[in-house]
């Protein structure tokens, strides 16, 4: 009976686990628009805020400070290889970059994920931005930034001055970061 009620509190923690760490996407609908709400207006309160700095490491283990892109406009963005909607903006994300490199602007991906499965999808896809290892630190990072429910994509724009100018949950499309870039670089 004993081994019974551990095995059933494991199981309850893993599943509470694995549905706060697949918050992949948007809400969906039936969600309680109050949560919705809040979560919007974490994220909008950044907004206007200066950027936090923090250190995460690389694909090569190096630490990295965000500050080191401090005079570029910049897209940070928390993954996850694991998440459907971070796989189908990562293209977008590597196209707009050898499009804009030149010009100050670059993404700094944060990976909420382990080295090991983040590396194979950055050399499958051909990433060429930084990508930054975090799992916990990320999730902790990203709140900071107002993603308080951990969804994942979640991306912030920054600009050259390390103002917070936006926030988006949720996979971005070519139009919003066709938008961004219009209006800001």
């Amino acid at each position: 009976m004993k081994n019974r009620m551990h095995t059933l509190a494991g199981v309850v923690v893993a599943t509470a686990s694995a549905l706060i760490l697949t918050a992949c996407g948007d809400p969906e609908p039936e969600m309680d628009a109050g949560a919705t709400s809040a979560t919007e207006v974490a994220a909008e309160e950044t907004q206007g805020n200066q950027r936090i700095d923090f250190t995460l490491p690389d694909l090569s283990g190096e630490e990295r400070q965000f500050s080191e892109w401090d005079g570029d406009l910049i897209v940070l963005n928390f993954w996850a290889t694991w998440c459907p909607p971070c796989k189908k903006e990562m293209p977008l994300f590597q196209d707009t970059f050898d499009a804009n490199r030149e010009d100050g602007f670059t993404i700094v991906a944060v990976a909420v994920d382990e080295q090991t499965a983040t590396q194979h999808f950055v050399d499958d896809f051909g990433i060429e931005f930084p990508v930054l290892i975090g799992q916990d630190d990320a999730v902790a990072i990203g709140r900071e930034y107002g993603n308080r429910i951990g969804a994942l994509p979640y991306t912030v724009l920054i600009d050259r001055e390390g103002t917070i100018l936006d926030t988006h949950r949720g996979e971005v499309e070519p139009a919003d970061l066709d938008g961004w870039l219009e209006a800001h670089l």
